[in-house]
């Protein structure tokens, strides 16, 4: 059974609907944080090999990590936008730092893109799928991969002056996005690698082939029976929700502080002539292995 919004829950709702983003207060202390990034140290020292590496959900459950990133608020959050949510991504990367381009979309649009999805997944509430990033190393300016977004323009092509939000804080930054809207990393040029959990979430019953991937499986059976929500969001009633209508998460009517958004920013998006530029630079620099 579907438990209707109070009037938080409903502010809450509207405020995703309307903006797309919502950055949270104080969801995470930095010891938290601090004790997270000591345990996955080890792993991504052993994985630097690569631009952009990266540890799984069956990985940050082991861990102990993942079980400590859904804390009740959270877990009330996602339950006000989708009853039933199921993962589509749930990992930990890292980017490599002292980088001199974005690291998608490079050659066209300075970094931004949109997410490919299909336009009717929509939660019962009507909310669209969405990612959760959480900072686990301090970004403190765009140079250090910050990540901007462009709220409130949820159709309509990409072009300059549009006003976007360009998200920096300390570690333990966390935030919510739709993935319908525009938006991109900045490039890391500071020496250190940038490290950020990520959670994508849409729907359940909708078609999701990353659910049936290893580590969401490898995910499942090491946490057995001992946190049903957990379970749910990982898949455990994926492709069988009506046996369970709604994630059994009981909310508790705690929801964190939302920040207001900072539209500050503007877009400054190439011309028609410097994209056939990099375009012609990128095919040059692949073919001669730069």
């Amino acid at each position: 059974m579907m438990i209707t919004l109070d009037n938080r829950e409903t502010a809450l709702h509207s405020m995703y609907q309307e903006h797309g983003l919502l950055q949270f207060q104080n969801l995470y202390s930095r010891q938290t944080i601090d004790k997270w990034n000591k345990l996955l140290d080890p792993i991504f020292n052993q994985r630097t090999s690569t631009s952009r590496s990266y540890v799984e959900s069956d990985e940050l459950l082991e861990l102990g990590i993942l079980s400590q990133v859904m804390v009740p608020k959270l877990l009330n959050v996602i339950s006000v936008l989708d009853p039933c949510p199921v993962f589509f991504h749930c990992c930990c990367f890292e980017i490599e730092g002292a980088q001199k381009q974005h690291h998608k979309f490079t050659s066209r649009l300075d970094g931004w893109h949109r997410e490919p999805s299909d336009p009717r997944k929509k939660s019962v509430r009507g909310c669209r799928p969405y990612s959760i990033y959480i900072y686990l190393s301090d970004v403190n300016d765009a140079d250090h991969g910050s990540f901007e977004i462009i709220p409130r323009y949820h159709a309509g092509p990409l072009k300059s002056n549009l006003t976007s939000c360009n998200i920096k804080g300390r570690k333990g930054t966390c935030f919510l996005w739709n993935r319908d809207l525009y938006h991109r990393f900045n490039v890391n040029r500071s020496p250190q690698r940038q490290r950020i959990l990520k959670l994508s979430i849409q729907t359940n019953g909708w078609e999701n082939a990353s659910i049936q991937l290893d580590e969401f499986k490898g995910a499942l059976s090491i946490l057995g029976d001992h946190n049903p929500a957990l379970s749910y969001l990982l898949g455990s009633h994926f492709k069988n929700n009506l046996s369970i209508k709604t994630i059994p998460h009981p909310r508790t009517g705690e929801l964190p502080q939302v920040q207001p958004i900072d539209y500050s920013e503007k877009t400054l998006i190439p011309t028609k002539a410097e994209i056939m530029f990099r375009r012609i630079k990128h095919s040059v620099d692949k073919v001669l292995g730069f």
